[in-house]
């Protein structure tokens, strides 16, 4: 059957550019209907440590994104259906309403999500064409030049291996029309933060290492000044471990982890930039970058659940626990060491952290505190405006030592680490006249 209508549930794919269902549309398609879920499990209470999963950060990051998308498709004569609950069962509602042909979604990785889609695909499989895709991974999962299962274990291993060939697709233009939409439904407006969660918008920070505003628009606008404007990327890999101001990272994760931009599209703006300007290894450690991205996505893929749990992937047996003091001192930026708690005032105050910081409060939790892990990790997927479940747990497993770090008893030592890279304390001092 040559399908007519279409049902497109966006997740966490929320732009037009390189967007394989937007850009490759069959010209059958006369009526499309884009669809975003907003799922309370987003923002519920962990199963664990009973941390909210989003903060407000992530949360109104993710509503400007929303906002964004919608104008977007109303620029071409489409719009965005918002709806609040659980997909597996708006879906179904609204195909139930409107009998599309076919419905597009994302594919998922990480337990939770896979678990949404089963319950979806059991609820319309039986009655409407299924046809799902990937789009968070610079590659391809079916271009792995191995199967999954044999995924090495050590990152430099599998970017040496990735790194033969690149075998990265080709991005795709935006659209430039889309079909016309089905007159069932009224699309409304993208909902505020105190109707989630009654909490107000986060403001910006006066110490804020960046303005992040959600969105398609504010994503490729930012690569186009890193790259092109500021030609920030010719200095790369010299300046990624500052601390302080716009300048030192790309701070393209949290448009990433939404999918307002795509990995391909930052991919091949680097190449375009090396063309033009020579390729140094400044400019290829952003692509170095998004490697590690990759590596953690295609981690989870292979181990799934075993990831979340106390001894990772590794299965280790580990003495770690949990002091809700300590832990408290740690999250608000208390613990009496200025370098960490730099750092995790940051977080509270912004919603961002460098990654050097990451590292180090990380570390500091594990291996100084001895404390759980996995409690770090929730308090990220809470704070953090570019949570990304696969980065996330992956990078907290691989300082905790039960992931994928091929050295034992990883361990930063706060004072040398601040000697490195805090020398003059300027970091430091910033964070210190804003307490929590």
């Amino acid at each position: 059957m040559t399908p007519k209508t279409a049902l497109l549930w966006f997740r966490n794919d929320l732009r037009l550019d390189d967007h394989p269902v937007l850009a490759g549309l069959p010209d059958s398609i006369e009526a499309l209907l884009p669809v975003y879920v907003l799922d309370p499990r987003q923002w519920a209470p962990d199963a664990l440590t009973q941390i909210p999963k989003a903060g407000p950060h992530r949360l109104q990051f993710l509503l400007e994104s929303l906002k964004d998308l919608k104008q977007s498709l109303q620029s071409l004569g489409s719009d965005l259906l918002i709806r609040v609950g659980h997909p597996e069962e708006v879906i179904p509602s609204l195909a139930e309403v409107w009998d599309p042909d076919v419905i597009f979604f994302e594919r998922e990785i990480a337990p939770e999500e896979r678990e949404v889609e089963v319950r979806l695909m059991d609820q319309v499989k039986s009655r409407w064409f299924i046809k799902t895709y990937f789009t968070k991974s610079l590659f391809h999962p079916l271009d792995l030049p191995f199967p999954l299962a044999e995924l090495p274990d050590v990152f430099t291993q599998f970017r040496k291996k990735m790194e033969v060939h690149f075998p990265i697709r080709t991005t795709m233009p935006a659209p430039g029309h889309l079909p016309s939409l089905p007159t069932h439904f009224p699309f409304g407006e993208v909902p505020e933060l105190e109707e989630l969660i009654s909490v107000p918008a986060p403001t910006l920070h006066p110490a804020s290492a960046f303005p992040f505003k959600g969105g398609e628009k504010a994503a490729l606008q930012r690569l186009n000044d890193f790259i092109w404007e500021r030609q920030l990327l010719s200095t790369y890999k010299t300046t990624r471990n500052g601390l302080l101001g716009e300048s030192y990272s790309s701070k393209l994760s949290a448009w990433l982890s939404l999918g307002c931009l795509s990995p391909r599209r930052v991919f091949s703006e680097v190449r375009r930039y090396e063309a033009q300007h020579g390729a140094t290894d400044e400019t290829y450690w952003l692509i170095f970058e998004l490697l590690w991205r990759d590596y953690f996505r295609f981690v989870m893929m292979r181990y799934g659940a075993a990831l979340f749990k106390k001894g990772g992937i590794q299965g280790k047996a580990l003495s770690l626990g949990f002091n809700a003091r300590a832990f408290d001192l740690w999250k608000k930026g208390r613990t009496g060491d200025a370098f960490i708690d730099g750092f995790m005032r940051e977080l509270w105050h912004t919603g961002f952290m460098s990654n050097r910081g990451r590292q180090n409060v990380a570390s500091y939790l594990v291996h100084h505190m001895g404390i759980d892990w996995r409690w770090g990790a929730a308090w990220f997927e809470y704070a953090l405006i570019d949570y990304d479940v696969c980065s996330n747990w992956g990078n907290w497993a691989y300082v905790a030592g039960v992931g994928n770090d091929p050295r034992p008893n990883r361990i930063f030592q706060p004072e040398r680490q601040a000697g490195m890279y805090d020398p003059t304390g300027e970091f430091q001092q910033c964070w210190a006249v804003y307490p929590v």
